[in-house]
Order: structure tokens, then C-alpha cells, then sequence
């Protein structure tokens, strides 16, 4: 992935979204990135293709977990939104999720249609220099819409007294990506005890340097320093996050 893929990408995204939605330029998109590589410059190329074309963008001030993004959608009545992350997949990857406006990622015939406005939008109508203006615009503040997020995670919590006398040990790894203070809040919101940080892997960090492949589903190549955690605190449960 780079600059110039990602502006025909989202040249093409703006065009069918275009064809679609009458209140397009109102209710706007929504734009997400996660720590990778080149991550914050992809989704910031994308927010300027879309405030060129006069379309009202929330861009997120920091990285955030995907699940942000689709919340984003729904509780700001966007059109779509646009998350930049590969998951759990190797460091030399970058990638493109597209939610609609109900928050689910795309499937079929959407993403047939999307690709044929790409092919046909293959010109960059914008420098490659991001040039964001203010007036357009917002600056997401991630705090604000993780209040949001959070007050409606509260409502599910269901016996948050049992939680807190829980006495559960539960190890959490980050796998080098944004997970971290998120899982941390979480846990407050819900009154379960702090988790077991695997330390190595708190922080994002885009070379992933103590995993090959940063997939919770990989096992024990993946899980080795969460399973040492684990033993070293008497933990039973461990918590694994995609990067």
C-alpha cells in the first residue's frame, strides 16, 4: 500500500458514496488509523481526498482500535467510515477497511461497486501533500468520542459488583498495537480488577519486535511471552488484542 493507491481508493469510495447518498457532504465520513507504519499519512491522505470534494470528515486526532471507527459511523450518523490497519497481519502491511453507515464492514455487492468507481478514478485529483483545511475539517478528539463509547459499554455491564470481587488473575498483551489503554478502561468501566500487562507488548510499536506474526490465533509462537506473564503471576486467563 502507498500514497497513491490510497488516494485512488478513497477518489473511488468518494465516488460511489457519491452516487449514493444525497446528504453525503452533511453527514460526512469518519476516518481511523492504528499504529502501522505510514498508518496516520494513509488516513490523512484519504480525509484530504474527501474535504477537497467538500465532504464534512471526522478525522481522529490519534490511533485508535478498529472498533472505534463503526462506532464512530452509527453514533455520529456518518455515511461510512474508514479504518487503516492490517489486523494481525506482518509489519510489511498496511491496509483499508470500509464500514457503511449501519457500521458493518462491507461485503458484496458494495465492495464490486467500490472497486469499479476505483478503476475509474485512477487520477489523483489532489497533491500527494496532505493539506487538511480547518474550516472542513474536525479534528476527532479520541477522548471524546471514547466517553461514548464507553458510557454505552457501561450500560452491558451487568452485575459490576460480582466483577469487582472477581478474583480472577487475567493477562492482557497488546501484540505491540493500540489496545492497551483501551483494555485498561474497559476493565475500570466493567469494576474488574486491573488486568496483568504483558510489558514488552504494551506500547504500538510498527516493527512488532518481539512477535513475527502478531496473530492471537497463531498459538503459542505468538502467545510466549503472554504465557510467560501468565505463569509468572499465577494468571489463568490471558487476553490477546490484534495489533
Amino acid at each position: 500500500m502507498n500514497d497513491l493507491i490510497v488516494i485512488q481508493t478513497a477518489q473511488g469510495l468518494l465516488k460511489y458514496l457519491q452516487n449514493t447518498f444525497d446528504d453525503l457532504k452533511e453527514r460526512g465520513i469518519v476516518v481511523g488509523f492504528d499504529g502501522r507504519h505510514n498508518s496516520r499519512r494513509f488516513a490523512e491522505l484519504t480525509a484530504a481526498v474527501f474535504e477537497h470534494a467538500g465532504v464534512h470528515v471526522n478525522l481522529f486526532a490519534d490511533v485508535c482500535p478498529t472498533p472505534f471507527v463503526p462506532f464512530a459511523v452509527t453514533h455520529c450518523n456518518h455515511v461510512a467510515g474508514v479504518m487503516v490497519t492490517a489486523s494481525h497481519n506482518p509489519k510489511e502491511d498496511n491496509g483499508y477497511k470500509v464500514y457503511g453507515s449501519l457500521g458493518a464492514q462491507i461485503i458484496s455487492p458494495v465492495d464490486k461497486e467500490i472497486q469499479r468507481c476505483i478503476l475509474e478514478c485512477l487520477e489523483p485529483t489532489i497533491s500527494w501533500e496532505v493539506t487538511l483545511s480547518a474550516d472542513t475539517l474536525d479534528q476527532m478528539q479520541l477522548i471524546d468520542m471514547a466517553d461514548a463509547y464507553y458510557a454505552l459499554l457501561k450500560t452491558g455491564v451487568f452485575n459490576s459488583a460480582a466483577n469487582a470481587e472477581s478474583t480472577l488473575n487475567i493477562t492482557y498483551t497488546a501484540m505491540h498495537g493500540v489496545g492497551y489503554p483501551f483494555i485498561v478502561r474497559a476493565f475500570e468501566v466493567a469494576k474488574f480488577k486491573p488486568v496483568i500487562p504483558v510489558v514488552e507488548q504494551v506500547e504500538p510499536d510498527p516493527e512488532f519486535p518481539t512477535v513475527k506474526f502478531p496473530n492471537p490465533e497463531e498459538g503459542k509462537s505468538a502467545l510466549n511471552l503472554a504465557i510467560a506473564t501468565a505463569n509468572a503471576h499465577g494468571s489463568t486467563v490471558i487476553v490477546a488484542n490484534d495489533p
